[in-house]
């Protein structure tokens, strides 16, 4: 049991530092004034690619897999279709701000 307590306490030791650390790192990014644009066109391309990702399963498999379960387009034809427009109108914010951030980047 105390080697189970002491695998536990070294776990949360190694998961506080690192988080601190990457709380560190992100905050002293984002005060930097090219490197903050940096860090969101990085952060807006890798969600807008899992984003596209999920849409482009979900186009071809007619599944949407959600929290609760799945969404099928034969079963739910409705709540399908409006996940389907969430997740473009989600894509399409994601690409206008990786845009932004890229302009930024350039310094126009």
């Amino acid at each position: 049991m105390s080697e189970v307590l002491r695998q536990i306490a070294r776990t949360a030791v190694l998961c506080g530092a690192l988080g601190l650390l990457l709380y560190l790192v992100l905050s002293t990014a984002a005060e930097n004034r090219i490197t903050a644009p940096a860090v969101g066109f990085a952060g807006a391309s890798v969600v807008g690619v899992l984003v596209f990702h999920l849409l482009r399963d979900a186009w071809h498999s007619g599944i949407i897999p959600e929290r609760i379960g799945i969404t099928s387009r034969e079963a739910n034809p409705v709540w399908y279709w409006g996940l389907m427009l969430w997740y473009g109108a989600c894509l399409i914010c994601l690409i206008a701000l990786a845009l932004i951030c890229l302009l930024r980047i350039v310094g126009l």
